[in-house]
Parts: C-alpha cells; sequence; structure tokens
C-alpha cells in the first residue's frame, strides 16, 4: 500500500483516497474524478519532496510565487526570508533591526553582518548560536522630559529596569492605557539623555 499524500495532520493511502472518492463522487463520473485526484495528489508528493534549490531555481525562471516589498518596487522570486532581509536592510530603522550591538548603537538586519562587525570594530568574536532577545538595561537620569508620553516612560522604567525585546514585540509593557512601549521609544529617551542605556543579548546556544 503505497503513501502518497502527506500533510501535518496525517498520512493518505491510496486505498482509503479510493474509498474516500468512491463514496464522496459516484455520479457525473466519479472513476475519471478518482483518477484525477490521484494523479494530483502523485503531483504534490513529487512537489514537495523536490530539493529546495531545484524549487527556487525553477521558480526564479517560471516567476509562479512572488514576493513584493510594500516599501518599493523590490521584488523576491526566492523565499520569503530574502524579503524580511531586505526590509531590515532598507526599510527598517537602525535601532529596531533584529541583531543589536552590545557594544555601541549598531543594528544589523543579518547576524552575519553582526558578527563581522563585532570582529572588525571591536575585536570580539560572537560566540556560536543565536541571538533570541536583547536585554535592554536601563537606568534614569536627572534629566526630566517635557512631553507626557515621555514622562510616563521614564516613570515606567523606575519600576521596569531590565527590558527585554521580544517583550516589547509582544507588548507587554504599557505604560499609559493601551500605549506600548515599543524599540524607537528606548533609543529615543537614551538619545535625548532621559536614560541610560546598555545592551545584553540573550543568547540561545546550539
Amino acid at each position: 500500500m503505497s503513501k502518497i499524500a502527506i500533510n501535518k495532520f496525517n498520512i493518505i493511502t491510496t486505498q482509503e483516497l479510493l474509498v474516500h472518492v468512491s463514496i464522496s463522487s459516484n455520479k457525473n463520473g466519479g472513476f475519471y474524478k478518482k483518477l484525477k485526484l490521484i494523479n494530483h495528489f502523485k503531483i504534490r508528493k513529487q512537489t514537495m519532496t523536490r530539493n529546495s534549490t531545484e524549487y527556487y531555481r525553477e521558480n526564479r525562471q517560471l516567476k509562479k510565487t512572488v514576493y513584493k516589498c510594500p516599501h518599493c518596487d523590490y521584488k523576491s522570486y526566492n523565499s520569503r526570508m530574502c524579503l524580511v532581509n531586505h526590509i531590515n536592510a532598507k526599510h527598517i530603522n537602525e535601532c529596531d533591526k533584529p541583531f543589536q550591538c552590545r557594544f555601541c548603537d549598531r543594528g544589523f538586519s543579518q547576524k552575519a553582518h553582526l558578527c563581522v562587525h563585532c570582529e572588525k570594530e571591536h575585536d570580539v568574536k560572537i560566540n556560536e548560536g543565536r541571538i533570541v532577545s536583547i536585554a535592554y538595561i536601563i537606568k534614569p537620569t536627572t534629566q526630566e522630559p517635557k512631553s507626557k508620553k515621555t514622562k510616563a516612560r521614564r516613570l515606567y522604567y523606575k519600576n521596569n529596569d531590565v527590558i527585554k525585546t521580544t517583550d516589547l514585540n509582544n507588548k507587554k509593557h504599557e505604560y499609559l492605557p493601551d500605549v506600548f512601549m515599543k524599540q524607537h521609544d528606548i533609543h529615543y529617551d537614551a538619545r535625548k539623555g532621559f536614560i541610560t542605556l546598555h545592551k545584553c543579548p540573550l543568547w540561545k546556544k546550539k
């Protein structure tokens, strides 16, 4: 009994598929519908088991799947991750990029670029693994802000001196009703001198 269709819920066999189609399509040429559906799953299986490199090479030629940038005319016929890297590199502020340097204010769209920067500029080799979050270590200064939101954030920092970027992304830091802390808020407050800021990467070892 050969397996011809696989998904995340179950595995369908040829016999099970024939029984299912026989029950659901006995009218209007049900036999041909069975053959058509079986061929569909066979083709689908071949597509799923193909090498990803072959798939993207073919897609670049046929242009069936296109990932378009919402900010410019950039298009990618490769994986969706190529589009994500493009957006992080070209359309995201440096302070909001996913890979932040712990030794300075630089931010990068890819980990490889961060590793090169740290070795070149700080003579530090990044250990193996991946950064899962950045911990912002915050201490308010004596400088008083004027705006309502900045004052509220400064007060919030006094009781929350360590803030993780993953918590910011998940909207876990609400410093005013329905107003959530964002990464650029913290960098703004540091740039204006309302807080001192240190960044500590949180690594997940391989």
